[in-house]
This record gives structure tokens, sequence and C-alpha cells, in this order.
């Protein structure tokens, strides 16, 4: 069940623009912005922008507020008087609210989505006042217009709501994101990198390159690992090649190679060159094969053993190598050149005896493709035989790589989407 949206007082945008007074009741200027410390669950108003008519901004600690009528128009008075008040700068962790929130794009983390931030909601607290949620639907929108507001209130129309939970709201760059970014994206870091993607496939390329640059590289990773191939090359290009090369890196070969290949050549030397020669190597070579073909679907990370390992000394390992690798329900057994020999399963190696030798119980009729084979015939092959990955052997019998079934699904279901909306229109 949701948690309910906390209470409101006041909104941004009932208090920009008020006149604020000094002590003796003379006007210092308009209320400008809100200045917001990022502590706690809801963060709270430290510090407010005075606009002052031919002189600079004035910045005054909320210290220095008398009190604030919340009366539609009622003003902002100071303690003390004009000449008395003392100037104040923003802390590292201190953010203007108006300049940063309002009208901008905002993570929910809640709903996984993008808003836009129509207005932000404040609630009075031990003397101060803490920010508890935004606006992003129509209601909020029609604050900044008054006289629709009103309107609408007088024909009685049901305006929708739509709020989100200031403990939900993750902005996508502020100033303090660009000045502590290790510091920010702490909701965001908390959810399922799928559950990231889809929120970062809804940000443009500099607000998704902003995010990953922030987020630690193995939840970069992962969330780039689960978008689009188009997506990921975009955001790539637009990372420093180090931090692009570590998030390579970290995904498997086959996936790394399909969004190189997606990637001006110059820029992915780079990448490559920038990544650890042996993982470079293994994505180079898959770079080699067309992108359609059993070469370029198949992937360099599968578990490969010597026949004469014993089931027992066999599973000691995989326990080990099972994170590298991209599946480990089939195994598969290769000479000292590479050369493919047999097969088992998961089950057939957990169900052996751990002193049989995997020659003994391994499958050496194996189905296989070569590096050529398309991807039509790669999907048949699978369907046919049932099988969750499929070998790719070369012409010298080399066990080159493996071609799993949902990168195959992967492929295909883009092209039966479009050969749907082409038929649409035949």
């Amino acid at each position: 069940m949701a948690e309910p949206i906390p209470h409101a007082d006041i909104t941004l945008s009932q208090l920009r623009h008020r006149p604020v007074l000094d002590s003796t009741g003379a006007l210092v200027g308009q209320l400008k912005d809100l200045v917001v410390l990022f502590r706690g669950i809801f963060p709270r108003v430290t510090k407010v922008v005075v606009a002052r008519p031919k002189e600079a901004d004035l910045l005054v600690s909320w210290e220095q507020v008398a009190s604030l009528d919340q009366t539609p128009g009622g003003a902002l008075v100071l303690a003390c008087a004009a000449d008395a008040i003392r100037p104040q700068w923003l802390r590292l962790s201190e953010m203007l609210l108006a300049k940063n929130i309002l009208d901008k794009k905002v993570m929910d983390t809640a709903r996984r989505r993008v808003v836009r931030v129509n207005d932000v909601a404040l609630k009075q607290q031990d003397g101060r006042y803490v920010v508890v949620r935004v606006d992003v639907g129509l209601r909020g929108l029609l604050r900044h217009f008054p006289g629709l507001e009103r309107l609408g209130r007088a024909l009685n129309l049901a305006i929708p709501r739509d709020t989100v939970s200031w403990e939900h709201v993750e902005p996508i760059e502020t100033e303090l994101t660009r000045a502590k970014r290790q510091a920010v994206y702490t909701k965001l870091a908390r959810l399922h990198p799928a559950d990231i993607a889809e929120i970062v496939e809804d940000l443009n390329p500099s607000e998704r390159a902003t995010i990953l640059q922030a987020l630690d590289a193995e939840t970069a990773g992962e969330t780039l690992a689960e978008t689009e191939t188009e997506v990921q090359a975009a955001v790539l290009q637009m990372l420093e090649p180090e931090k692009a090369s570590d998030l390579l890196e970290r995904m498997q070969p086959d996936e790394a190679a399909d969004v190189l290949s997606e990637i001006p050549e110059p820029r992915a030397q780079e990448f490559l060159q920038s990544m650890e020669p042996e993982e470079a190597e293994e994505v180079a070579e898959l770079l080699e094969h067309p992108q359609e073909s059993a070469g370029g679907l198949m992937t360099t990370a599968f578990v490969a053993f010597p026949p004469s390992l014993t089931t027992g000394a066999a599973l000691e390992q995989l326990r080990d190598r099972a994170p590298e690798v991209e599946t480990v329900y089939s195994l598969y057994l290769t000479d000292p050149d590479g050369r493919l020999l047999g097969v088992l399963s998961l089950r057939e190696l957990l169900t052996a005896p751990p002193t049989r030798t995997l020659d003994e119980v391994m499958e050496k009729e194996v189905i296989r493709v070569p590096p050529e084979a398309d991807l039509k015939e790669v999907a048949e092959t699978l369907s046919k035989y049932n099988l969750l990955a499929l070998p790719v052997v070369g012409g010298s019998g080399v066990l080159e790589g493996i071609v799993t079934v949902d990168d195959v699904i992967s492929r295909l279901i883009p092209l039966i989407w479009k050969q749907r909306a082409a038929k649409k229109y035949l």
C-alpha cells in the first residue's frame, strides 16, 4: 500500500514575489527563492533570496526571519532593520529551490518515471519550513496562473492532482550534483538496475550521462546493460573515455561489441584502447563478425573444462567462475587447443558422482553452428533442439563462443515489431 503524501501548508509559487519587509516595516524587496539544506528525508529551508530593485539579490538566513504571513499576498518580515541584515552565502549541501527544482524535470523513484515539477509544497515544522512534496499535475501548473485557477474553481472543474512525496524525488542535475556528484542519487541507487534503466531512458543523452557518471561503476554498468543498444551508444559517447571503458568492461563481451558497433570507429577505438587488454581483445574479435551472424551474436564468456576433470572439482571451479559468465546451464568440454569435445548440463553435473570425470558424463554429439550462420539459422536451431545456449564453432573445431537464447530473443523482438508495423500500412 502506497504511503500517504505528507500534508502541506503552502507552496513555493504562493510564496514567490511576496513583499519582504524589515523590522521597521520598510520594503526590502521581493521573495525570489528559498534555500534548502539536503539533510534528512525532507529538506529544510535555511535561507531566503530577496530580489532588490537596482541591487544584487540578498541572501538572508532563516534565523533573521521574524514571521511569514500565510494569507495570500502576505509579507515575509525580517527580525532586524535593513541596514542590520547580515548577508549569507550558499553552503556546499544547500540548494536554491526555485532555480533547481521548479519547472525542472526530476525523477520519481517510486513510480519509475521522469516528471516536470509545477510546484513545490512546504510544511511548517518547529518554526521552519520543510519541503514535503512536489506537484507534477495540472493543479500545480494552474497555480502559476491565478486567473485560470479561480475560473476552474468557479466552474467546479475536477482538476486532477498528481504529487510526489519528496522522499521519492531525485533531482536530475543541480548545483549540488555538479559540486558533489558522489553524494547524490542515493535514492536512485537503491533501485534495481532495470528500474533505473527505465527512468534513464526517459532522459536526454546529456542527463543520462550525468546520472551514470555519478553512480558507482557496478550499478552504472548493470543499468546501462538494461537499456537499448542505441541508448547505450549515445550515453557512452557523452562520458569520459575512462568511465566509458570501465562500463564496457562490466558488460558481457557480446553486449560491449554490440554497443561499440553503433559508435563511430575512431571513438570506439578510443574506448577499446582504454579497456584492459584482455577484455579489449575479446570485444575486438567479436566486432570482426557481422552483427546479425552467430559470430556477432555470441559471447566469449562461457564455461569450458578439460574432460579429465572430475565433476566434484568442476563444481568447485564453477562456483568461482559463475559471476564472470553469461550462463552456467550449459558447460563445455574442450581440449588444450580449445576444440569442442562435448557438453553437459548443470543438472547432469550436479547429479553425477563427484569422483566421475567429465568425459564419462558428457554428451559428445554437440549441436553447433558456424560463426557465419545467420540469425534465422541460429534461432531455428535453438528452437528445434530446445537449447538455452548454442556453441559457435569455427572450421578448426575451436569453440569460439556461445549464443544464448535471450540474446536471440532480444534481436528478434524488434524485427517482429517492425514487420508488424510495416504490414499495418500495407
